[in-house]
């Protein structure tokens, strides 16, 4: 093929090229400090979940999951932290997520 530029990054040719539309999730041009886990941000539209045919069947079940998850745990171990020597990062190229992230209880 040939060399290709996008917002103005030069793609070489011959590059691979891996699609990730979680990663629309931290575009500084849709967001404000992207890189910050904010609870509070406003005007959510992420793409976690994928988008319009691509949509994940299984995303309304997840967040479920989730939310009661945490709630139990929260409710059981009102205080705890994170081990943050003991956490580690998926080592995926499509999953960004942790595969540790130990808790420790008081």
């Amino acid at each position: 093929m040939h060399d290709v530029e996008y917002h103005g990054v030069t793609i070489p040719e011959g590059s691979p090229i891996l699609l990730v539309l979680a990663a629309a999730n931290r575009d500084p041009r849709r967001y404000t400090a992207p890189d910050v886990y904010d609870i509070h941000r406003t005007d959510i539209t992420h793409l976690t979940f994928g988008f319009g045919l691509h949509y994940c069947l299984g995303a309304n079940l997840a967040r479920l999951e989730g939310r009661v998850a945490l709630d139990e745990m929260l409710n059981r171990f009102p205080e705890w932290d994170v081990d943050h020597d003991g956490m580690r990062l998926a080592p995926t190229s499509t999953v960004r997520g942790w595969e540790a992230m130990p808790i420790v209880l008081p």
